[in-house]
């Protein structure tokens, strides 16, 4: 802040490669990838235990659903990102603030008889086995 003006929020670089044929971080590559799903699960596993309280109405079998996989995903990305290089304060509060709007979702979608996904090593079919 200089003479009551508040600098602008700076976009936050967008974590895709530069070929056509791949895809962003958070998206598993075309024709699956054995690797990026252990790295993932790895990722979405230590969010979980970072913001247990925030996550806990993740439902199990999340990774069938592309919403879920992919919001999951994009939030652990998007927290790796911000602890290897995060500069800007507020980028840590509009992570928190995505990441509380998607603790309100979950909570939302409620399914009572859908029990809680308990963080492990990942099921035969997100590992591909």
């Amino acid at each position: 802040m200089k003479d009551g003006k508040v600098r602008p929020l700076r976009q936050t670089p967008v974590a895709v490669a530069s070929k056509s044929s791949q895809r962003a971080r958070w998206l598993e590559p075309w024709g699956g990838d054995a690797r990026w799903r252990a790295d993932m699960w790895g990722q979405v596993v230590a969010l979980h235990g970072r913001y247990p309280r925030v996550l806990s109405a993740v439902k199990d079998k999340w990774w069938k659903d592309e919403l879920h996989t992919e919001l999951l995903c994009a939030l652990a990305v998007w927290r790796a990102e911000l602890d290897d290089a995060g500069v800007d304060t507020r980028e840590e509060f509009h992570f928190h603030a995505q990441l509380a709007d998607y603790a309100h979702t979950l909570r939302q979608e409620g399914g009572g008889v859908t029990k809680a996904w308990k963080p492990g090593a990942p099921p035969p079919e997100w590992a591909g086995d």
